[in-house]
């Protein structure tokens, strides 16, 4: 409710004063979001040495939709900006059809996706269930012994999966500086520690977390639930996140960049929301789903797991409308939040305007980078997701 939208542009990017204290913060987020490498500890993502996923270029003419407003109509390059948006990539049918970067932002410089990196962390999770390592029913204590004797027993993966796991952790409120959802930026790695009463890594976190209802009861969306799926992936792999994926999806796809992610005082990655990555690299990971796992004749991702998140039931439903959703989500399932399983459509969203939109009935990927003011502005994200369906729609 912060941000009015206007035909006003955001302010340029902007490095001077950008500290490792306040990069997450706007106006020095246009510019730090582009350069985690030298604001916060991380760890590359290496994207190997084979060749690139090129694809073919097939020019579309989107720059002249129009997206409609209550303040009146909006070209699509006014609408991009409005909605602060950095990077905006449009595949339709396998071929670049629209790609477009507000000034002072490069296309070959990995972008923090935040949220999105869950949507990135299922996917590994997807490769590791094809090779056996791990299974959705398995007990999260059975993979990640640490966690025996604490709020996490009885936990399944589905259950980190879905965001369901019955712990206590408050991520309601981003405008509260005392929110679980903002103190994590410190023991996560995104800025320094400025509380001494706070645990001093996110693995300490995890285990001391107070039990909250039963597993599996409600959806309630909590960052931390999926930094444990990304120790379940450690544990399994016997690898560094970073690592493995590399090893099961960054060299597979034939990623154009070295990847990052995000890494706390003790080595820990922050799977929830550290990962950077290029807008062309994030739509890859759209078209691999939409290529049901196949790249290049290669299966990188079973197959039935790119089919999982759309094979929606009751249950998660109901928990979607216990909780709520402003943008219209019919549920969420394997970090994937879901408008239409029956169509096909669904996306990967992660705060101050990350997203990777997946259409299958019109077979078309977005991958969009933005660094809104601040973390959820709810008129802009109505907005926002206005304009990508404008654009999903002219290919209906």
């Amino acid at each position: 409710m912060h941000t009015p939208v206007t035909h006003e542009p955001p302010q340029p990017m902007r490095r001077e004063g950008c500290r490792s204290e306040n990069w997450t913060k706007a106006p020095w987020n246009r510019w730090g979001f582009s350069h985690v490498r030298e604001l916060a500890r991380t760890a590359r993502i290496p994207r190997g040495d084979g060749p690139v996923w090129e694809f073919p270029r097939r020019d579309v003419a989107l720059d002249e939709l129009v997206v409609p407003h209550p303040t009146g109509p909006f070209a699509l390059v006014d609408a991009l900006r409005a909605v602060y948006t950095d990077a905006f990539v449009v595949l339709h049918r396998g071929e670049l059809v629209f790609e477009w970067y507000e000034q002072g932002v490069r296309p070959d410089r990995p972008h923090l996706v935040m949220s999105v990196s869950k949507s990135l962390t299922s996917t590994l999770l997807g490769s590791l269930i094809g090779e056996g390592l791990v299974s959705v029913d398995d007990l999260v204590v059975d993979r990640v012994p640490a966690l025996r004797g604490t709020a996490w027993d009885g936990a399944t993966v589905q259950h980190l999966l879905d965001m369901s796991a019955g712990v206590q952790f408050d991520e309601d409120d981003y405008d509260n500086p005392d929110s679980d959802g903002i103190l994590i930026e410190q023991v996560s790695g995104y800025r320094p520690f400025e509380r001494a009463d706070l645990p001093p890594d996110t693995a300490s976190w995890i285990r001391m977390l107070a039990p909250q209802g039963q597993h599996g009861d409600r959806f309630q969306y909590r960052s931390i639930i999926t930094d444990v799926l990304g120790w379940v992936i450690e544990e399994v792999t016997g690898q560094r996140f970073a690592d493995a994926f590399s090893e099961r999806i960054w060299t597979r796809i034939g990623a154009e960049h070295d990847a990052d992610v995000i890494l706390d005082a003790a080595g820990f990655p922050t799977v929830e929301g550290g990962i950077c990555v290029t807008a062309r690299d994030l739509a890859r990971v759209g078209q691999l789903h939409l290529q049901r796992g196949n790249v290049r004749g290669a299966q990188v991702i079973p197959a039935d797991w790119t089919d999982h998140p759309l094979q929606g039931n009751d249950t998660l439903r109901a928990h979607m409308a216990a909780a709520g959703s402003e943008q219209g989500h019919e549920y969420y399932h394997d970090c994937w939040w879901v408008f239409d399983g029956a169509r096909g459509l669904y996306a990967g969203h992660g705060i101050n305007g990350q997203h990777l939109f997946i259409d299958r009935a019109t077979e078309t990927v977005i991958a969009q980078h933005s660094t809104t003011p601040y973390p959820l502005d709810f008129p802009l994200l109505a907005f926002g997701n206005d304009v990508v369906m404008r654009v999903i729609d002219r290919f209906a």
